[in-house]
């Protein structure tokens, strides 16, 4: 929680434009105007033999290169070398020549963080599925069905949807006419195609 005392001391909205302009690097001019000089920038940079050496450390350690060359390019951008969309056409060159030099170094470096097992979507539908199971246990202590509770009914139909199972009727419900087949379509939009 913000205290009283931290927000006072905090800048005034608009203070920014109040100040002197170009007083940073990133209002002037940069110092290298075409993608080819950047390259030619970074290239040099990191072809020096204790360079690499570090960074062949780095990414033997697990370190991921995106995020490397964002860092990289981000940084230069804030120093005024480069202009914010030299460095987002310059990034995917960098990223190539770091993952072919540590291949030299017999380092098969990660090219990003994201990882399949790790995805917050599925921890989150995990989550859901859980909490899911434990209301539906709660009803069923309570002697509440699908057929005879509306919620217990739509904690079963999300739970289905969240399991990729096709919506199967349960024991309590038997399939009606409505449900075996669709209603025919109806209107101007409703012709089928050839």
């Amino acid at each position: 929680m913000v205290k009283p005392a931290n927000f006072l001391e905090g800048p005034i909205p608009g203070q920014s434009l109040t100040a002197t302009p170009k007083a940073y690097k990133w209002e002037r001019p940069p110092q290298m105007d075409t993608v080819e000089e950047a390259t030619k920038y970074y290239i040099n940079r990191l072809a020096d033999q204790d360079v690499m050496d570090d960074l062949a450390v780095l990414f033997d350690g697990g370190m991921p290169i995106a995020p490397f060359v964002q860092t990289l390019t981000t940084t230069a951008v804030s120093e005024g070398l480069h202009t914010i969309d030299v460095s987002l056409i310059v990034s995917p060159i960098v990223h190539s020549f770091i993952k072919a030099a540590m291949l030299e170094y017999g380092i098969e470096a990660k090219d990003d963080t994201y990882d399949p097992s790790r995805d917050p979507n599925e921890r989150e539908k995990q989550r859901l599925l859980t909490a899911i199971e434990l209301a539906m246990a709660d009803a069923q202590a309570e002697d509440r069905t699908a057929a005879t509770d509306k919620g217990v009914a739509v904690l079963e139909e999300v739970r289905q949807n969240l399991e990729g199972a096709e919506a199967a009727p349960t024991e309590e419900q038997e399939p009606t006419e409505e449900m075996a087949a669709p209603a025919p379509r109806k209107g101007l939009m409703a012709r089928e195609t050839m």
